[in-house]
């Protein structure tokens, strides 16, 4: 079935202008409007049209930055449910770097640093406990922009950000009813329902809701979730439109945040191998309950051919209960684990409004899009922590066996709260852009200025009386430029350079306030997308520094200077492909190396041991990132039957993930080693059995068929994380 247009405008100015000689047209999409937009359904793996890169739909050829974009066919085929599973064959990322170990957070890596997270192009969220997780049911796509992305978006680690797209109401009617069932008793219901409200198409609905629930990877765990996610787009006019985006989420229950000793996992243990499900934690005193709401609006008007305005803004409040036990270090005898408390309760506020006016006007030969924004973000982050370590009181948390565990009736004590922290962040971003078509040639340049703000109060619960009060202001200018030349033959060479920044709390030893951490990235590439065909070829390389990191201040050890720098290079490919023949493919190589290359920090080598075992004090500087590989690869390969044939109906799909080895102590001791997975799936029409049955799919996806027992990561001696086991999930999926 064709993907149809989501609602939105006509294609901005800047597309419809006849296109100079030579300039490559890029694969028809079949849309029902005949445009594709940046948050628009695709039809199989390959995106022609992206909005994360410049905030304006862009062909993605014409983008001089790495960015990929991961379909909601695609996430269907390799049944993804979260977002650390859809990023698995996504070039520059390492995904799930916690394992299957620590899920309740979304984490992994992007040209070695961890990316910011948007959904609609807004930021989603600035606590840790209380952070929503994304559903991927409810998404349209996953785009994702590596590299420096403060021109357009402000505050944002140097890696890049991912950006969630939401599934939007359509002319379309689509009437969906998923059920699934799997190993570890996992089960889930849920349902999308879409389509215009009236004759006239002036009012478009959609309503996306699921139900999950079942064990968690590890002993004692449990996983549930529920949410539901209406929207309403009103167009009064073909220039106008106006899209409500809601959503309520709840987490109940959200499987672990733990791990296991390097001793047994990823290093030997003379009592033997900890179990892959081995749960460190306390299922009497464990809880992890989140739940948030968001609304929020995207309104767009075209004046003219030349002229279009846009406001994207959302309101989100999320909270979360967390308590938590969990392994703080082995003891001499290789089996018993100490352990700790840690527990919170957060409330989270989070205010974002982002204004555009866009320009297409022609200058001579010169074709312009400006961009001119102002943004606008405002967290309100209400804390309370309470912790004790292994050492602070005997009793409040027993030694677990790490080979015979006993899972209840531990005993553990939770210790209440002993501190309350309140956080009132802003940051209010101007930002000016250009895309310049010379005829074959289009640039970019950018450039932003950012002003933010920041007050930390904290205070003692026992007392009431506040400890510490700090304040942090900050502003910073980044810059970006681009260019991308278009031959003819499909061939896109392109380079670029662009900064991102982040603000740095504390000061100095002159009590001297730390500048923001900034980055800056050199790239080059070259796409190539053979015209006619919906294949999708990619190389970039890139240096990416980051600079005025925090390091020990030689004059004073008990205080910081800024003198650090973190280095990042490599090399990526990626191809997708969606083609005719019922095939489609994505794969994706990276090779990275990411290393401190200027530090006055020192690591004194622990073993993770209680009492303590320390090994040598070993410089930081040279040493390369834990849980980064040198190389990562992936290939997923899907086909379906085509029509006509014998057995029509029938798709199957495989895939294959290399993950290289890393370091797993900030000293580079220790080695985990390198492991590759295998990912198969299979499904049918059933709508090939006879007319009843019109509309059911059944699929059934099978992750790591080998049940091969690895170890994702590790942070530490005392801090390892094994990845999933096997999991089959068998579904129907039934459209009328």
């Amino acid at each position: 079935m064709a993907a149809t247009a989501q609602p939105g405008l006509a294609q901005d100015a800047a597309s419809t202008t006849a296109l100079p000689a030579g300039t490559v047209q890029l694969p028809e999409v079949n849309v029902q409007a005949g445009i594709e937009r940046g948050y628009s359904p695709v039809q199989g793996f390959v995106a022609g049209v992206s909005a994360s890169g410049t905030k304006t739909d862009t062909p993605i050829i014409e983008t001089p930055q790495s960015i990929s974009v991961i379909t909601a066919d695609e996430i269907t085929a390799r049944n993804a449910r979260n977002l650390n599973q859809v990023m698995r064959y996504s070039v520059g990322a390492v995904a799930e770097t916690r394992g299957s170990a620590a899920v309740r957070l979304d984490q992994m890596t992007i040209r070695g640093y961890s990316p910011a997270q948007f959904l609609d192009g807004m930021r989603l969220a600035g606590g840790r406990d209380a952070n929503p997780s994304l559903d991927s049911y409810r998404l349209e796509r996953i785009e994702v922009l590596r590299g420096p992305a403060s021109v357009l978006y402000g505050t944002t680690p140097p890696g890049g950000i991912i950006n969630a797209v939401s599934k939007r109401p359509t002319e379309e009617r689509i009437r969906e009813v998923l059920l699934e069932a799997g190993n570890r008793s996992r089960y889930r219901a849920a349902g999308d329902f879409s389509g215009q409200l009236d004759e006239n198409g002036e009012w478009l609905g959609r309503v996306v809701g699921s139900y999950s629930e079942g064990d968690g990877e590890l002993d004692e765990t449990r996983e549930r979730r529920y949410f539901i996610s209406p929207s309403l787009t009103w167009r009064p006019s073909s220039d106008t439109s106006i899209t409500l985006l809601g959503h309520y989420q709840r987490d109940p229950e959200s499987g672990s945040y733990g791990g296991v000793p390097g001793w047994g996992s990823a290093l030997p243990n003379p009592n033997g191998r900890i179990g892959m499900r081995f749960y460190d934690g306390d299922p009497d005193l464990e809880r992890s309950n989140r739940e948030h709401y968001m609304i929020g609006y995207a309104a767009e008007h075209r004046f003219n051919e030349y002229l279009t305005v846009r406001q994207n803004a959302r309101y989100l409040h999320t909270q979360g209960e967390y308590r938590s036990v969990y392994g703080s270090a082995i003891r001499n005898d290789y089996r018993s684990l100490a352990r700790s408390i840690y527990g919170t309760d957060a409330d989270l506020d989070v205010f974002t409004i982002d204004n555009q006016v866009q320009v297409n006007v022609d200058t001579g030969p010169l074709r312009h899009t400006l961009l001119a924004g102002l943004d606008y973000y405002r967290v309100l982050n209400d804390s309370y922590t309470g912790s004790t370590s292994y050492t602070a009181r005997a009793g409040v948390a027993r030694d677990q066996d790490l080979f015979n565990p006993i899972y209840r009736n531990q005993g553990s004590v939770w210790p209440g709260f002993s501190s309350y922290s309140s956080q009132r962040s802003n940051q209010l971003g101007a930002y000016l852009q250009d895309q310049v078509k010379i005829d074959r040639l289009v640039l970019l340049f950018g450039g932003r200025l950012d002003w933010s703000d920041s007050t930390t109060e904290n205070s003692s619960v026992a007392t009431g009386q506040r400890t510490t009060t700090s304040r942090q202001t900050d502003h910073a200018f980044t810059g970006r430029v681009g260019a991308v030349y278009l031959f003819d033959n499909g061939i896109a060479p392109y380079a670029s350079y662009s900064e991102s920044f982040e603000p740095q709390s504390g000061t100095d030893r002159m009590l001297n306030p730390f500048e923001p951490t900034t980055g800056r990235q050199y790239e080059i590439g070259v796409r190539y997308q053979p015209p006619g065909t919906n294949l999708s070829l990619s190389v970039a390389a890139f240096d990416l520094v980051r600079q005025n990191v925090l390091s020990t201040d030689p004059v004073n050890p008990n205080f910081s200077t800024q003198e650090g720098e973190v280095r990042s290079r490599g090399i990526e490919l990626e191809a997708k492909a969606s083609l005719a023949e019922g095939l489609r493919m994505t794969a994706a190589y990276s090779y990275l190396e990411a290393e401190y290359t200027r530090s006055n920090n020192t690591n004194v080598v622990d073993f993770g041991f209680v009492p303590a075992r320390t090994g040598a004090t070993v410089a930081q500087e040279g040493k390369t990132l834990t849980g980064i590989p040198r190389h990562n690869a992936s290939l997923w390969l899907d086909y379906t039957v085509p029509e006509g044939q014998r057995i029509t109906g029938l798709g199957l799909g495989g895939g294959v993930r290399y993950l290289g080895s890393t370091w797993g102590d900030a000293a580079n001791t220790f080695k985990v080693d390198a492991v590759t997975l295998f990912d198969a799936s299979i499904r049918y029409d059933l709508g090939q059995l006879g007319r009843n049955f019109e509309g059911m799919q059944a699929s059934l996806n099978v992750n790591n068929v080998a049940d091969t027992r690895y170890v994702a990561s590790c942070l530490s001696y005392a801090w390892c994380y094994y990845g999933y086991g096997r999991t089959v999930t068998g579904s129907i999926r039934y459209r009328f």
